[in-house]
């Protein structure tokens, strides 16, 4: 006789037998019970958060445009104000003032909408390595399980890379943007080297560097005399070619018995070097830090991947991963730039 449990809960009665305990517990064949047990390690990351991956990729961290002044949850337009005071000067408390000009203006920033998409066959995930955590032949996806982490984070590298480029070679035309590089080389303000300031751009070897870089910082300091300079973020800004010429040039001369002050970076005379690995051969800029801007929209509408099972649409058997987002590298004073390109 199976043994029965009287609960009164409310007014109402409710029974239960041994059988309702048992039942669902797996039994094989034979009608013993199979062991269904396992251990799932705490520390496995099973639920993706394609968010944090998207956001790491876009504000570039450990990349140049990581280093830039940031603006944020910039939808449209924003208009950036400052005010340039370098015309002030200190005198004699007895003199009469001399009320010197500080010129106040506002700059506009656009920024663009650019989008990158990409795909995965299920099939592939199925018979892969992973299939163990994606059930064959399911039709539902869910992107909560440990693979998905991996391909995030591989989509996060990429695009972290390709918006590095974009940062200083991109075009409207080719993807959107018209990188720094674009930018400075159209504003006439932008210093540029000329036969009448130390000689024309023209492609960097271990040779030249040294002069290349004395070109930039003589030009550079006969701006606000020499305020730009002084800025205590001022910084050479280089594409790797130029970066690797310094550093031979450096190994040439410790080779000859001159002598380099060498530390964990490179640096020319007390100015940091910064490798840019988006920047185009032969490419020096110098400036500093809060004079470039990086501008986009991190708002919540565009901060994930839009995940897509195509099996609920078009049938086939893929997922589709989209991100969309603005975007735009800019900086705030030409006049406050040196910049070397061929």
């Amino acid at each position: 006789m199976a043994k029965d449990l009287k609960i009164n809960l409310g007014g109402k009665s409710f029974h239960l037998s041994e059988e309702d305990f048992t039942k669902g517990i797996p039994m094989n064949k034979e009608g013993k019970e199979v062991d269904m047990a396992m251990t799932v390690d705490a520390t496995a990351e099973y639920a993706t958060n394609s968010k944090e991956y998207f956001r790491r990729a876009l504000i570039g961290e450990e990349r140049t445009r990581s280093k830039f002044r940031s603006l944020l949850g910039v939808k449209d337009l924003v208009k950036l104000g400052t005010v340039s005071m370098s015309a002030i000067e200190v005198r004699p408390g007895a003199t009469d003032p001399n009320f010197d000009n500080s010129e106040a203006f506002q700059k506009e920033f656009r920024v663009n909408a650019l989008m990158a998409a990409t795909s995965i066959d299920i099939r592939e995930l199925e018979l892969a390595f992973m299939s163990d955590q994606l059930a064959k032949g399911s039709n539902s996806f869910s992107d909560k399980f440990e693979f998905m982490n991996f391909f995030y984070s591989q989509l996060e590298l990429k695009i972290t890379e390709i918006v590095e480029k974009i940062t200083f070679t991109g075009t409207t035309a080719a993807n959107g943007v018209d990188g720094l590089e674009v930018q400075m080389a159209a504003d006439t303000s932008v210093l540029k080297p000329t036969a009448g300031n130390g000689g024309v751009a023209s492609n960097v070897t271990s040779t030249n560097i040294i002069d290349k870089l004395v070109q930039a910082r003589d030009v550079i300091t006969g701006v606000n005399d020499g305020a730009v300079r002084d800025m205590p973020d001022f910084t050479f800004i280089v594409a790797k070619n130029v970066y690797d010429a310094l550093a031979d040039s450096v190994s040439e001369n410790k080779a000859s018995g001159l002598y380099y002050i060498e530390g964990d970076t490179l640096a020319f005379q007390g100015i940091p070097i910064y490798k840019a690995r988006g920047a185009s051969a032969d490419v020096i800029i110098a400036t500093y830090w809060s004079n470039l801007l990086n501008i986009q929209d991190l708002m919540d509408e565009e901060l994930g991947f839009n995940i897509v099972d195509f099996m609920k649409t078009t049938l086939q058997r893929k997922i589709g991963v989209r991100v969309d987002f603005k975007f735009l590298p800019s900086f705030v004073n030409p006049e406050e730039i040196y910049y070397h390109a061929v």
